[in-house]
């Protein structure tokens, strides 16, 4: 299973020629977040702490868009509408709360956001972020599951 948190189904296997899934938006853009992530992993292996830095808020901004997307389509690229919405629309909401972590994790996109200017790119706040992105996305992934299962629950 690869260490993933997430429960593997085949639920949502097609049925055709190849048998392909159909892939959400959601999945989509997680996976856009989820290469952010690594690339970010991979700067700070080699040292470059303030690509490692850029590449990891990028991740957490990308996964929180996945997010508002499921409510918001067309959310802007920007990323105080990103921020701001993903506040209102899952943060306010508890939606993105975890049953014991509460919104720990959504406060690590805030922090990394509410940096004004230039972030400082030391190893140690590289490796932080990087290992608050990871948790970041892993958050995003349960809360997705948790509002998909909720939606199937109430019959659509």
């Amino acid at each position: 299973d690869w260490a993933d948190a997430r429960e593997f189904t085949i639920g949502d296997m097609g049925v055709g020629e190849c048998a392909g899934e159909v892939v959400s938006l959601f999945a989509f853009e997680m996976s856009g977040a989820e290469r952010e992530a690594f690339e970010a992993q991979l700067a700070l292996e080699e040292r470059d702490f303030t690509q490692a830095d850029h590449r990891a808020y990028r991740a957490m901004l990308q996964a929180a868009r996945a997010l508002v997307k499921t409510q918001w389509l067309d959310v802007p690229e920007d990323p105080n509408v990103t921020v701001a919405e993903f506040r209102t629309r899952f943060f306010d909401t508890e939606l993105f709360f975890d049953r014991f972590a509460k919104g720990k994790f959504a406060q690590y996109l805030f922090a990394r956001h509410g940096v004004s200017g230039e972030a400082p790119h030391d190893e140690d706040g590289a490796r932080r972020l990087v290992e608050e992105t990871q948790l970041f996305i892993e958050a995003t992934h349960a809360c997705e599951s948790r509002m998909a299962a909720a939606a199937a629950a109430e019959g659509g």
